[in-house]
């Protein structure tokens, strides 16, 4: 019998979390741990790591917490678990919430109320996506090499790290290095049909791989903006030198 993956819940709400956690223990494939309060979410985390068990597939994290915003355990997250997508479930609707997690490195957003049918839908499309391995091997170009089993890029000697949904976006880019990608195509790969109109999706994931990669973000070399298109990642050829 094939283990159950698990799941952090990090939620106040006693009603969501009890009803979560029979939902997902009836697909028999998730193992949900409840934590109602940041301090108790990072104190089973480190648990956990403690243990050497896998860490956990997904976090699913509330902003309305009773010992602080949601929004500051982001990053913390990011930093612990890179390896765990962050899946946001909140009541806060407006589009500053959203893109304010996503800039701090949530991998996706859900509305209350969802029902179960949504969540599960975006994570397993999330699964999908991370699962998906160049059939050639190390996607290279030029000096760029993605590394899978890293989750890293390789600029000749330098080695970036990177969270999933900033490697499967700089992948899709990597196989179309030169040609312009529009906001829509580059949503359906990544974040699948339903984020169709969710440009701050890619525009808050582009900068954040700016920021890694680019000596000055804000005047970007490789990942540059087409205006009312896309973006283009654009590499150097290292063979090619204009002295």
């Amino acid at each position: 019998m094939a283990q159950e993956a698990a799941i952090l819940l990090v939620e106040d709400d006693a009603a969501i979390a009890q009803f979560l956690q029979r939902a997902l223990r009836a697909e028999g494939h998730y193992d949900l741990r409840w934590e109602n309060t940041a301090a108790k979410a990072k104190v089973g985390l480190r648990q956990r790591r403690s243990q050497g068990a896998d860490p956990f597939l997904a976090i699913f994290l509330d902003l309305g917490l009773p010992d602080g915003d949601g929004l500051d355990l982001i990053p913390w997250f990011r930093r612990e678990t890179p390896e765990s997508i962050v899946m946001v479930l909140s009541a806060r609707g407006q589009e500053v919430d959203k893109v304010e997690a996503l800039q701090r490195g949530a991998d996706d957003y859900l509305t209350k109320p969802f029902t179960v049918g949504e969540l599960l839908a975006r994570l397993q499309a999330h699964l999908r996506r991370l699962g998906r391995k160049s059939e050639q091997g190390p996607l290279r170009v030029g000096d760029w090499a993605l590394v899978d089993d890293r989750r890293c890029l390789r600029i000749g000697a330098r080695e970036i790290s990177l969270t999933a949904k900033e490697y499967q976006l700089l992948r899709l880019l990597l196989r179309h290095a030169g040609a312009v990608l529009t906001h829509r195509q580059i949503l359906a790969a990544i974040w699948g049909p339903s984020h169709a109109e969710d440009n701050h999706y890619v525009r808050i994931y582009i900068q954040r791989l700016r920021e890694k990669i680019e000596a000055d973000p804000n005047a970007p070399q490789y990942l540059i903006t087409e205006l009312g298109l896309g973006y283009r990642l654009v590499i150097p050829d290292p063979s090619r030198s204009d002295s």
